[in-house]
């Protein structure tokens, strides 16, 4: 007679049925949705985003000139030099500028090579500004200016002009006595005065 106590049954251990995870990844559909409004809030703040890379791109160039005009003024009155700042246009609308300490006209920049010097002419710095689109373009209407290095006045008062087409231009003024204003002359640039 068995007893009770020792009897004991095995109960086959059932797995659970396969299901299906639908938690894991995107179909087909959710991508390509998520693709479409990814694209449609691109193009929607396409036009504001470059704007702002090219107002960007034109604080910094018109911040470039602005410190190297001080720079060559400076040069002047530490080294007690005259040091020239010469612009040259090549026609198609880029523009380069070098400063150079001796005789005026001593060294000419060039848009992709280093500056040429002659005679007893040094080089001190060159800038190019290539033209094409989103690219800001620098304009002076004077060829050149010599700093003097007794009192970092500067031979003939001139305009350095930065624009960028399509957002605004800022213009640095140098006085006879050497010293820089900048303005913005179509007030595009809030930081800075209207130009009178």
């Amino acid at each position: 007679m068995p007893s009770a106590s020792a009897s004991s049954s095995v109960l086959p251990c059932l797995s659970p049925s396969p299901r299906r995870d639908r938690g894991r990844g995107l179909s087909l559909i959710e991508s390509l949705v998520t693709i479409a409004l990814i694209a449609l809030v691109a193009m929607l703040a396409a036009p504001d985003l470059r704007d702002w890379v090219w107002r960007v791109r034109l604080s910094n160039a018109a911040q470039t000139v602005l410190s190297d005009l001080q720079l060559a003024r400076s040069e002047a009155l530490q080294g007690g030099r005259n040091v020239t700042v010469r612009f040259i246009d090549d026609g198609a609308g880029s523009t380069c500028y070098v400063l150079h300490t001796g005789p005026l006209g001593g060294c000419t920049c060039r848009m992709q090579e280093p500056p040429t010097c002659e005679g007893t002419a040094q080089a001190i710095r060159q800038m190019s500004w290539p033209t094409s689109r989103g690219r800001p373009a620098v304009r002076s209407n004077v060829p050149s200016m010599l700093f003097s290095g007794r009192q970092g006045t500067v031979s003939v008062a001139g305009s350095i002009e930065v624009t960028l087409t399509g957002i605004g231009a800022v213009r640095h003024v140098v006085s006879l006595t050497g010293r820089m204003r900048s303005c913005s002359p179509d007030g595009a640039m809030s930081r800075l005065p209207r130009c009178a």
